[in-house]
Protein backbone atom coordinates (compact mmCIF):
# COMPACT_ATOMS: atom_id res chain seq x y z
CA UNK A 1 0.00 0.00 0.00
CA UNK A 2 1.38 3.37 -0.95
CA UNK A 3 1.41 6.02 1.78
CA UNK A 4 1.22 9.71 0.98
CA UNK A 5 2.98 12.46 2.92
CA UNK A 6 3.22 16.24 2.72
CA UNK A 7 6.52 18.10 2.64
CA UNK A 8 6.67 20.62 5.48
CA UNK A 9 8.81 22.94 3.35
CA UNK A 10 6.97 23.09 -0.01
CA UNK A 11 3.62 21.60 1.14
CA UNK A 12 3.49 19.25 -1.87
CA UNK A 13 2.03 15.77 -1.51
CA UNK A 14 4.19 12.82 -2.53
CA UNK A 15 4.32 9.06 -2.08
CA UNK A 16 6.73 7.90 0.61
CA UNK A 17 8.09 5.41 -1.89
CA UNK A 18 9.31 8.41 -3.94
CA UNK A 19 12.00 9.04 -1.30
CA UNK A 20 13.21 5.45 -1.30
CA UNK A 21 16.50 4.00 -2.50
CA UNK A 22 15.43 4.00 -6.17
CA UNK A 23 14.75 7.75 -6.17
CA UNK A 24 17.16 10.31 -7.58
CA UNK A 25 17.67 11.73 -4.08
CA UNK A 26 16.79 9.19 -1.38
CA UNK A 27 15.48 10.79 1.79
CA UNK A 28 14.68 14.09 0.07
CA UNK A 29 11.48 15.76 -1.12
CA UNK A 30 11.00 14.83 -4.78
CA UNK A 31 9.85 18.41 -5.49
CA UNK A 32 11.91 20.89 -3.46
CA UNK A 33 14.79 18.64 -2.39
CA UNK A 34 14.30 19.20 1.36
CA UNK A 35 16.15 16.57 3.38
CA UNK A 36 13.84 14.52 5.58
CA UNK A 37 14.87 13.13 8.97
CA UNK A 38 18.35 14.59 8.68
CA UNK A 39 19.56 12.78 11.82
CA UNK A 40 17.84 9.52 10.89
CA UNK A 41 18.53 9.32 7.18
CA UNK A 42 20.13 5.89 7.47
CA UNK A 43 16.95 4.34 8.86
CA UNK A 44 14.36 6.52 7.07
CA UNK A 45 14.25 4.49 3.86
CA UNK A 46 13.89 1.21 5.78
CA UNK A 47 11.13 2.69 7.94
CA UNK A 48 9.24 3.83 4.82
CA UNK A 49 9.44 0.35 3.33
CA UNK A 50 8.36 -1.23 6.63
CA UNK A 51 5.39 1.15 6.95
CA UNK A 52 4.15 0.46 3.43
CA UNK A 53 4.64 -3.29 3.78
CA UNK A 54 2.85 -3.30 7.14
CA UNK A 55 -0.04 -1.26 5.74
CA UNK A 56 -0.40 -3.71 2.85
CA UNK A 57 -0.37 -6.71 5.21
CA UNK A 58 -2.91 -5.00 7.49
CA UNK A 59 -5.34 -4.26 4.64
CA UNK A 60 -4.97 -7.78 3.23
CA UNK A 61 -5.57 -9.35 6.65
CA UNK A 62 -8.70 -7.28 7.31
CA UNK A 63 -9.95 -8.14 3.80
CA UNK A 64 -9.32 -11.82 4.51
CA UNK A 65 -11.34 -11.57 7.74
CA UNK A 66 -14.16 -9.80 5.93
CA UNK A 67 -14.27 -12.48 3.22
CA UNK A 68 -14.79 -15.31 5.74
CA UNK A 69 -18.23 -16.39 6.85
CA UNK A 70 -17.46 -15.53 10.46
CA UNK A 71 -20.87 -14.35 11.60
CA UNK A 72 -19.52 -10.88 12.39
CA UNK A 73 -18.49 -7.75 10.54
CA UNK A 74 -15.30 -5.90 11.35
CA UNK A 75 -16.06 -2.31 12.39
CA UNK A 76 -13.71 -0.77 9.82
CA UNK A 77 -14.65 2.83 10.63
CA UNK A 78 -14.05 2.23 14.35
CA UNK A 79 -10.78 0.48 13.57
CA UNK A 80 -9.57 3.36 11.42
CA UNK A 81 -10.58 5.86 14.11
CA UNK A 82 -8.66 3.88 16.75
CA UNK A 83 -5.60 3.66 14.51
CA UNK A 84 -5.75 7.40 13.84
CA UNK A 85 -5.97 8.13 17.55
CA UNK A 86 -3.03 5.85 18.34
CA UNK A 87 -0.86 7.38 15.61
CA UNK A 88 -1.70 10.90 16.85
CA UNK A 89 -0.93 9.83 20.45
CA UNK A 90 2.48 8.57 19.28
CA UNK A 91 3.12 11.88 17.49
CA UNK A 92 2.26 13.88 20.61
CA UNK A 93 4.42 11.65 22.79
CA UNK A 94 7.37 12.05 20.40
CA UNK A 95 7.02 15.83 20.42
CA UNK A 96 6.89 15.90 24.22
CA UNK A 97 10.29 14.26 24.51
Amino acid sequence: MKIEANCQRCARTFLLSQIGPESDAPGRCPFCGARFARHYSTVLVDAVEDAEDSATRFVNTIARLQSMETGFDVDVEGLLKAITEQVRDQERAARAV
